[in-house]
């Protein structure tokens, strides 16, 4: 697996999915309760005709920054290098179920930024992560997006949401989470261009 890093948000979330995101953020009850004993992971969905994206947020709050950078710094030597990120993104889809229509979409991860540990250490600094998958061409028609984060249980809270679609002949027609939005359902009808009129 290849691994990408970017200097800055905007390299990795154009600036309007970052406007979406924030949004999203913004509406959480749980955005403030993070910054002490939770591990905020925000997932953003983006579902095109030809390919399925997750774009992950990942902020440990300061009480359990310790225990997310005991996963990603592997030697404690202060520095993420490129092979524990990789390690890091591996470990992360380990812990991702995304199904269409009942049937399992193998991730691949396509992009990553990790700040220093001293920067995730505040509370503030955050990890970025996509993965993406090629579920191939999609039916004309109604279909269901299965999304599952197991990913640290225990101190973690969840967002999942779905972006709206660039595509116009994607339409999101519902979405359902469980209480804790570790588990979500993106209902979408895919329209092919050769439908559209």
């Amino acid at each position: 697996m290849k691994t990408i890093f970017f200097k800055s948000l905007f390299s990795l979330f154009p600036p309007v999915r970052i406007f979406l995101f924030l949004a999203l953020l913004a509406s959480a009850s749980t955005l403030f309760a993070h910054q002490l004993d939770q591990y905020l992971q925000a997932t953003l969905v983006v579902i095109e005709p030809d390919r399925v994206r997750l774009q992950i947020n990942l902020t440990p709050g300061v009480a359990v920054a310790e225990k997310v950078l005991a996963l990603v710094d592997r030697d404690r030597d202060g520095v993420i290098s490129t092979n524990e990120a990789a390690a890091y993104c591996e470990l992360l889809k380990h812990y991702l179920i995304v199904r269409l229509d009942q049937r399992d979409l193998k991730l691949k991860c396509t992009a990553s930024y990790f700040p220093g540990p001293a920067e995730l250490r505040t509370g503030w600094g955050f990890i970025q992560i996509e993965f993406s998958a090629t579920p191939g061409q999609l039916a004309p028609g109604a279909h269901t997006l299965f999304i599952d984060n197991r990913h640290l249980p225990k101190p973690s809270v969840y967002l999942i949401n779905a972006a709206q679609p660039k595509s116009g002949s994607i339409q999101i027609t519902k979405q359902t989470r469980n209480e804790n939005q570790s588990i979500g359902e993106i209902q979408f009808t895919f329209k092919s261009p050769a439908n559209s009129s």
